[in-house]
């Protein structure tokens, strides 16, 4: 029963799984690791509410005592006496404890909304890495093929009498380094697949098929929308704002402890030669010295460094933001040019050469330095197409959200 039930789960796992990219950053949101433990830390803090708002700051004490008579020699006459005392915490401790979690709550939530960011950012990174190391097999498949036409033509010369074994020489060389090329990108994209069933807490056998193209991306929105929703809603920020919050009820806990404990006791005293007594008072803390000096003192200093963080951290943001956004235009310019214009225009040099070897009017080594143009200008392209993403995964980190 159970091998049975082993290998149903390896062959659930072998099958391809089809994985656009929204549904990768929908599963991230419930699968991915750090938000599953940003969840279990949620939970931990929650806990502290528990007792938080109980105004006994320590249990009730009860003191009992034995009073035998040492006078008069008659140790069969024993006295009693019996006192139970507590204190309570009345100037406002118990609930500016529990606003306390409430607040560090908020910011474990704020937290738990980078992590939101950031696992999401992780996945769109490795899926569109897998993607351009795709991209970048293929382009190397068609080079392979680019050169098996070279290394033909050149074995034709050399039957005809017309060349020598250098140039079937370079033709090996050159599909050899092509093949190689294929192999690294073909590595790369079964690392950065890993990394997404990582990021994604897949089983490592399992199969993925990506099927969102990475090789049209569309143009962004103006500069000033990017900044405008950075400055109210960036995460970063939202956080320090948070723990703001989170010191500024630190702090009013801190001054409400300050507060003396007042006490209530209650008794009972019977000694042998005496009547019984009872006894009912009530007692407080004389404030002498003050408590929590220490601690109040570094958070006044903490929500000072806190709020200066909040001014720094919105400068980053926006010089992150545009410069992102300037590289990725510039990124974008190079990308077009390359697809619109470099690559027409070096399949056609290579068209154009090898039609006129075939005609006798071009040489042989003309043909295979086409082909190379030809194949490092696919090469350039991927590598403008890469470096666009990457732009563009940094501008999504930068303004605290998703890749635009």
């Amino acid at each position: 029963m159970v091998w049975t039930l082993l290998c149903g789960v390896q062959r659930s796992a072998a099958q391809e799984l089809p994985l656009s990219l929204p549904d990768a950053l929908e599963r991230s949101l419930t699968r991915a690791p750090e938000l599953v433990l940003a969840e279990r830390q949620l939970r931990e803090v929650d806990a502290r509410r528990n007792g938080a708002g109980i105004i006994l700051p320590v249990n009730p004490r009860l003191q009992l005592e034995a009073r035998p008579t040492l006078s008069s020699g008659n140790f069969g006459e024993l006295g009693y006496a019996a006192t139970l005392d507590t204190a309570f915490d009345l100037g406002g401790a118990p609930g500016a404890r529990v606003r306390e979690v409430d607040r560090d709550l908020e910011l474990g939530q704020a937290s738990r909304d980078v992590e939101r960011i950031v696992a999401r950012l992780r996945v769109t990174a490795a899926y569109v890495s897998a993607q351009l190391a795709q991209l970048r097999a293929d382009a190397a498949q068609q080079g392979i093929e680019l050169a098996h036409r070279v290394l033909d033509a050149a074995e034709r010369r050399i039957e005809a009498g017309a060349a020598s074994e250098f140039e079937r020489a370079s033709a090996q060389l050159e599909l050899a380094r092509i093949e190689a090329s294929q192999q690294s990108a073909l590595r790369e994209r079964d690392e950065q697949l890993m990394q997404l069933r990582e990021a994604l807490d897949l089983p490592a056998e399992q199969a993925i098929a990506l099927t969102t193209r990475v090789d049209t991306p569309g143009p962004l929105a103006p500069l000033d929308t990017f900044v405008s929703a950075a400055r109210k809603h960036h995460p970063d920020l939202s956080v320090l704002q948070k723990r703001l919050a989170s010191l500024s009820a630190t702090r009013e806990r801190l001054d409400r402890e300050v507060f003396p404990r007042l006490g209530l006791y209650a008794g009972v005293d019977a000694a042998p030669a005496s009547p019984i007594f009872g006894v009912l008072g009530v007692s407080g803390e004389l404030p002498f010295a003050q408590r929590n000096q220490g601690p109040r003192a570094v958070v006044a200093r903490a929500l000072e460094t806190e709020r200066t963080r909040v001014t720094l951290l919105s400068r980053r943001i926006e010089r992150e933001l545009r410069g992102a956004f300037d590289s990725h235009e510039r990124r974008r310019a190079e990308y077009v040019v390359l697809s619109e214009s470099g690559l027409p225009a070096a399949e056609r040099s290579f068209e154009l050469a090898e039609a006129g070897w075939r005609a006798g009017r071009f040489d042989w080594f003309r043909v295979a330095l086409a082909a190379r143009d030809l194949v490092e200008l696919r090469s350039a392209r991927i590598e403008a197409l890469t470096a666009l993403w990457n732009a563009r995964i940094a501008l999504g980190r930068a303004r605290g959200g998703d890749v635009p």
